[in-house]
């Protein structure tokens, strides 16, 4: 089954491949190599499977092309379709068809805000919006967008992996733009050898238990059950009627004195939950490794995953304390529950 000629080509654009293809395609059939061969029918494979299904598309275009890289919705530039994207058609593909992610790897205090309102502004104009040429607003399922959260660790010194606050508290705002519809939201979970922390390469990270494999699954799932948890309270309180008594929608992180004084605003309100939403995250994922053993065995996991040496340090000692036996990770999830 082949492509027509211009639906190849906007696949080929699509996947930032059509320079490569264009080279393989131009050396004459007679003096090409095996490999060139090769590479010509990988590339024709890529643009089919480009066609499929969403959820079937991208774990293809993942596994056979793991740099291509997700549109980041928090850098202005890429709200406008490309100068190639010459028609409606094509134009109508490529925000269908482009994964979109909000960057996190770089999030500082000082940049926060700013990936918010750009974000923002993608989110209104082109994520959902009604009259938008991609009309990404119908899509069913919804347009996907990457939010990933990473758990930071200094292989060089030891000790236990950390959520900054700056990676939680963005995924609170982002869940406010999106009225609450966690659907439009694929979070990952990431492993980040933080002894470089300006080293943002791909190099220093690790997806949790990618395909749902050995050795951090139950890690992994306890991540998404501690997030999913503070989400789904911010978007009750969000979402909550003007009907429901304020001392009731503020209960679980407001006195009942704030959640009633007039002096007090919603943003403030809403400022005050995510702090909190915050907190109960991270002291929830600081308690999965509290004791010895577990945080043995996860810095003993993570070295052989980077290839870093063991440190010598009381975090590297602690990593003997793993081959009692791997250990258990229940979920606790406190004040979340």
């Amino acid at each position: 089954m082949a492509l027509p000629a211009g639906k190849k080509r906007l696949a080929l654009r699509l996947l930032n491949l059509e320079a490569e293809y264009t080279v393989l395609t131009a050396i004459n059939p007679t003096t090409r190599t095996y490999e060139e061969d090769a590479r010509i029918k990988e590339l024709d494979f890529l643009c089919l499977a480009h066609g499929l299904p969403s959820e079937v598309r991208n774990n293809v275009l993942e596994y056979y092309i793991p740099g291509l890289e997700p549109l980041d919705i928090a850098d202005p530039a890429n709200h406008v379709r490309p100068t190639w994207c010459t028609d409606d058609e094509a134009e109508f593909l490529y925000w269908r068809h482009t994964r979109c992610i909000f960057r996190t790897d770089d999030l500082t205090r000082t940049n926060l805000d700013n990936k918010i309102n750009a974000a923002q502004t993608f989110i209104q104009d082109i994520l959902r919006s009604t009259t938008h040429p991609a009309r990404l607003f119908y899509m069913q399922p919804k347009k996907k967008v990457i939010f990933e959260i990473y758990l930071k660790i200094d292989l060089s010194v030891g000790g236990a992996a950390g959520i900054d606050d700056e990676n939680l508290e963005a995924l609170w705002k982002l869940l406010e733009l999106l009225n609450g519809e966690m659907g439009h939201l694929q979070l990952k979970f990431i492993w980040k050898n933080d002894t470089n922390p300006d080293d943002l390469s791909a190099a220093t990270k690790r997806e949790v238990a990618t395909n749902n494999s050995a050795p951090f699954v139950a890690i992994k799932q306890n991540l998404l059950a501690i997030v999913l948890a503070a989400a789904r309270h911010y978007t009750t309180c969000m979402q909550a009627p003007a009907t429901v008594n304020p001392i009731t929608r503020w209960a679980r992180y407001l006195p009942p004195m704030t959640a009633t004084d007039p002096a007090t605003t919603d943003a403030h309100r809403f400022a005050f939950a995510r702090d909190w939403s915050t907190l109960r995250v991270s002291g929830q994922v600081s308690r999965m490794w509290t004791t010895r053993n577990k945080r043995g065995f996860v810095l003993w996991s993570l070295c052989g995953m980077f290839n870093v040496p063991i440190p010598r340090d009381d975090g590297g000692a602690a990593t003997y304390g793993w081959w009692m036996g791997t250990p258990t990770f229940p979920l606790d999830l406190g004040d979340l529950a």
